[in-house]
């Protein structure tokens, strides 16, 4: 009986320690396509903040990511400028870049996030720093009227939006993908969505 205690012990010592990062390294087998060693920088809209990625950034963590390997930025200037925030943003990935000692990050906005990374990409010189951007809802065409060559683009968007025109969304050199249904925030919550993102960043 004895014996049988201390096996059951020693077994759960072993999960408690070592099961979440076998669980992690599983995940991560499954989903192989995905390079996590490109950090994702979160880039909120008008009025919005870094916390609103929080039910993306869990589907992110739960396909293999580590909270390191995310970061989300709180723009000073809520308003949307997009000649400040632009800047605040390619500062902003360049002390990610370094922090991590990598040469490119992937992008995921919504709303006007999506305007400021590409006036960040077509104008500031970002298109050297980053593979893949994906936006939801993203106010793209007041950034720039098409993607910049050598960016991984995917524009997510719905006609249930109401906030941010379709057309502003959709532009040319992207993956536009409709998701019918959707409202303006509940892009950033929807599960079609977020399985959406994770097609985007595993597509090679």
């Amino acid at each position: 009986m004895r014996l049988i205690r201390l096996s059951f012990l020693t077994v759960l010592v072993w999960l408690l320690t070592w099961g979440g990062a076998y669980s992690s390294e599983v995940r991560a087998q499954q989903t192989s396509s995905i390079d996590f060693d490109k950090p994702i920088v979160l880039v909120h809209g008008i009025g919005g903040a870094g916390y609103n990625f929080y039910s993306i950034e869990r589907k992110l963590r739960s396909v293999g990511y580590d909270r390191s390997d995310l970061h989300a930025i709180d723009f000073a200037d809520r308003s949307g400028n997009n000649y400040r925030n632009s800047r605040q943003l390619r500062d902003f990935i360049n002390d990610v870049l370094t922090n991590y000692d990598v040469d490119e990050v992937n992008i995921i906005a919504h709303s006007m996030g999506g305007a400021n990374t590409l006036r960040y990409l077509t104008q500031l010189g970002g298109v050297e720093h980053v593979d893949k951007v994906i936006t939801l809802g993203g106010a793209n065409r007041l950034g720039a009227s098409s993607v910049p060559d050598g960016v991984d683009f995917t524009s997510i968007y719905s006609s249930s939006d109401l906030i941010v025109a379709n057309s502003l969304s959709r532009i040319d050199g992207a993956n536009n993908i409709h998701v019918p249904g959707v409202t303006h925030l509940l892009l950033l919550t929807n599960n079609r969505v977020q399985d959406l993102i994770i097609e985007a960043l595993e597509k090679e």
